[in-house]
């Protein structure tokens, strides 16, 4: 399998992806050690089952998370896009190194706090706060993410349906390991996790409706369509105050796919305009479901 891995993107994006790998795997990590793991609670994901195996073989929690994602990740390369597995094989190595930093310099045992339900609230926002910068810069930190946008890819079945069905395997785990009560503030955690992500992302898994004005709205439709996948609509539109025809170009996308079609227009148009908003509903080809 010939590799290809072209990075078209300017320095200062490519910084801020990988400064957003840094402090979104630092909070994650930190939530994980601190807040989750001394209360017998877990994430969700490839690292809620980390810190299930880790009790029970004893193995740091920073080696089973890196361990468990290298399948993953070599999956992923095979299937998905090479230059977003690039970012998330990045991911993987910095959120393991950062487990590994806390667990040595925290010790053993220590939390924030033991009141369970302060765990629950503070350690799924801190969470949440690091998947929402990861995925408000289009990177990751591996995990269950690669195998449901795989299962899309190849069966076009929903991500957040298969990521809800792995949870609910290792939420189901957590309980038989530790208690149905740890169980059930697990589940206070994630749902905690993925509201703090949906505002940190103005709306993680609602779809995005998208206009852009730009003369340059030929190359910007053609990387639109060619590198994410989206498809989308010239409208004709007139300047109210000089009377200039233009081209409104319009789409719909998913809310980590914004991340890139916004810098796809800066990086082609620094002065397009460029009009975001949360959609209701939307039925039609393409739009069955609302996917994360």
């Amino acid at each position: 399998m010939k590799i290809n891995l072209n990075l078209k993107m300017s320095r200062s994006t490519l910084l801020r992806k990988l400064a957003g790998i840094v402090v979104g795997c630092m909070f994650s990590a930190f939530a994980i050690v601190c807040f989750l793991r001394p209360n017998e609670m877990i994430s969700g994901g490839i690292t809620g089952l980390a810190i299930l195996m880790e009790s029970i073989t004893g193995i740091p929690l920073s080696v089973l998370v890196f361990m468990l994602n290298i399948p993953i990740f070599i999956l992923g390369i095979f299937f998905l896009n090479i230059d977003f597995m690039f970012f998330s094989g990045i991911g993987i190595v910095v959120f393991s190194l950062w487990l590994s930093f806390f667990e040595r310099v925290v010790p053993t045992g220590y939390a924030v706090t033991n009141e369970v339900m302060l765990a629950c609230i503070f350690g799924g926002a801190v969470n949440g706060l690091g998947s929402g910068i990861l995925f408000r810069n289009g990177t990751s930190a591996g995990g269950l993410d690669i195998p449901a946008a795989i299962m899309k890819k190849k069966f076009n079945i929903s991500i957040g349906n298969v990521l809800f069905l792995f949870n609910v395997v290792i939420v189901g785990w957590s309980s038989i390991i530790y208690s149905i009560d740890k169980a059930l503030f697990t589940l206070v955690v994630i749902f905690v996790t993925n509201q703090v992500i949906d505002t940190i992302q103005l709306g993680v898994g609602k779809q995005k409706q998208v206009f852009i004005i730009s003369n340059k709205y030929r190359e910007i439709t053609k990387v639109i369509h060619e590198k994410i996948g989206r498809g989308s609509t010239y409208i004709d539109g007139e300047g109210a105050y000089n009377n200039n025809k233009v081209k409104i170009i319009y789409l719909i996308c998913t809310s980590r796919q914004i991340v890139k079609v916004k810098d796809t227009v800066r990086e082609i148009d620094p002065n397009a305009f460029v009009a975001v908003s949360d959609t209701v509903e939307i039925e039609g080809k393409g739009f069955k479901k609302i996917e994360i």
